[in-house]
């Protein structure tokens, strides 16, 4: 996963060039600067990996005695409203795009912002290649012990994290299960699902990388209730939020078949005191969503929780080597652009304990931005409820349709927390208020009309099955008059139907369907 972040940190492809990082504001009151940047202080020497260097060559250092980590603190309370509320926006979108300077150590930033009546505001910003999501937990939690209890002794745990690596590197039961993972994931290669086909933000945007988040919170009453939903299913909690997930995904995209990112943050008892230790630990799991493999939402939640099953035990064979293999194979990059992480079995049951909210106060603001992701959905259990948050790159989609997408799936947790019999419902059946990308994107219906005319026997139905040869013979015209449209052998995937290659083309073409459009109307013309 480090290597995986480097390389997007520093790459040019789409969705590349930004940093791994998790951005959290604590909204407070009454921190004491100075005994806040000395809690940072003795934090830094509790966690190397905080000061974690990575030189040009991505070589990672641990400097012996480096200087402690700065607290930046600015002071607010005199400005007026209107410009306090501006300023904290400009600083909220400034640390949101941060990108962290690993070659100088700094793999994490803090920052107060002091404001009227006592109140404050800490910012946190961490880089993944050091610290994980589950690592910045412990962050936050020894932070506020640190606060609180400012004469309590605190030892660095036994081992660090590159001494864990170490081990886990030479140890010869994982070199096996690695490999026994290997295999069993080269056997499965070639049916894995395709990427899920995202519509594609105007290409008017700005190519900046926009990340935005979109939150919800589901009530103590509706967490307690989908819990029961799961106990019923036999699933954990997490797995009922990513079928359901799948289900609301699908039915946008209009695919039934697409692989997701599932991170994984558990930690092998490599070395003592494991659980103590900030570092990079976390691996992904890469499922194949399939909205057809049950009649129901709720076979759909049985099958991704089988399948979860079958993933975690091979997971000693890393999911960013099997997108690697994956890309060897079909001769391409291949991406798993959408992410889902639950947090919904958290020891303790929370995001953060009592002590973290008391010193800190509550968490108002996360955000993660990562090379390679459109979609970064989490859940997670907080104050009794589930917090539910999207981070989303506005400059790679339509904001309108991951808004919509958004809001389906929060109705859909919902419906089925106020109704047992919502998970009777067919996995591709829209929720009530769900909106399909369909209506919204009415060049999606003008490009199924036009290969319509390109093939009229058998494509004149936009959901009508195309075979091979006609499928080669649009792929031959898109080649022939849009050579930047499609790379020469797209991954077209099972059940290619008019309206599903529509939706590829505009995925694709960056926006320029408009343009395609107008195309096949002049060729087809011609013709």
């Amino acid at each position: 996963m480090q290597a995986a972040y480097w390389v997007g940190h520093n790459s040019q492809a789409p969705l590349g060039g930004v940093a791994a990082h998790l951005y959290g504001e604590f909204d407070g009151r009454d921190l004491d600067p100075e005994r806040l940047r000395e809690a940072v202080c003795k934090l830094c020497r509790l966690h190397p990996m905080l000061q974690l260097r990575v030189d040009a060559d991505g070589c990672q250092h641990l400097d012996s005695a480096p200087a402690a980590l700065p607290l930046d603190v600015e002071d607010m309370r005199g400005l007026a409203a209107q410009v306090l509320e501006e300023r904290l926006l400009t600083k909220r979108r400034a640390w949101t795009h941060r990108r962290l300077d690993l070659a100088r150590g700094e793999a994490a930033a803090f920052g107060l912002s002091l404001l009227p009546g006592g109140a404050c505001r800490l910012h946190v910003d961490t880089d993944m290649i050091a610290i994980d999501p589950n690592s910045f937990r412990l962050v936050m939690e020894d932070l506020a012990a640190l606060y609180d209890r400012p004469d309590r002794p605190s030892e660095p745990a036994s081992h660090g994290f590159f001494d864990w690596l170490d081990q886990v590197a030479a140890d010869a039961e994982m070199a096996k299960w690695r490999e026994h993972g290997r295999g069993w994931w080269r056997s499965r290669l070639k049916d894995l699902a395709p990427a899920p086909e995202l519509p594609a933000a105007p290409q008017a945007q700005t190519a900046v990388a926009e990340s935005e988040r979109l939150a919800a919170r589901l009530s103590p009453e509706e967490r307690r209730a989908l819990e029961r939903r799961a106990r019923d299913l036999r699933v954990t909690p997490s797995v009922l939020a990513l079928g359901l997930f799948a289900a609301v995904l699908g039915r946008a995209i209009g695919q039934t078949r697409f692989r997701l990112n599932v991170p994984s943050f558990w930690r092998r008892s490599a070395v003592p005191d494991v659980e103590r230790i900030v570092g990079e630990f976390s691996n992904v799991l890469i499922l194949g969503a399939d909205l057809a493999a049950g009649a129901t939402l709720a076979e759909l939640c049985r099958d991704v929780g089988r399948q979860m099953v079958e993933l975690i035990a091979h997971d000693a064979y890393p999911g960013v080597s099997v997108m690697r293999d994956l890309s060897r194979q079909r001769g391409s990059m291949q991406t798993a652009p959408v992410v889902f992480t639950a947090g919904l079995g958290l020891a303790g049951g929370e995001l953060f304990s009592e002590t973290v909210g008391r010193v800190f106060g509550p968490m108002n603001w996360v955000i993660s931005q990562g090379p390679q992701v459109a979609i970064d959905a989490q859940v997670a259990a907080c104050d009794g409820g589930i917090l539910v948050n999207w981070d989303v790159r506005l400059d790679a989609l339509p904001e309108h349709w991951i808004r919509a997408t958004f809001d389906a799936y929060i109705a859909l947790l919902r419906e089925v927390a106020a109704r047992p019999d919502a998970l009777d419902a067919p996995p591709t059946q829209a929720n009530a208020g769900e909106g399909r990308n369909d209506a919204a994107n009415p060049t999606e219906t003008m490009l199924v009309g036009l290969l319509g005319r390109l093939v009229p026997g058998e494509a004149a139905n936009g959901d009508t099955v195309l075979t091979e040869a006609t499928q080669a013979e649009i792929v031959r015209f898109l080649d022939r008059y849009c050579p930047t449209g499609l790379p020469p052998r797209p991954d077209l995937g099972e059940a290619v139907t008019p309206r599903s290659l529509a939706r590829l083309i505009r995925a694709r073409s960056g926006g320029a369907s408009d343009e395609i459009a107008r195309i096949f109307l002049e060729t087809t013309h011609e013709g």
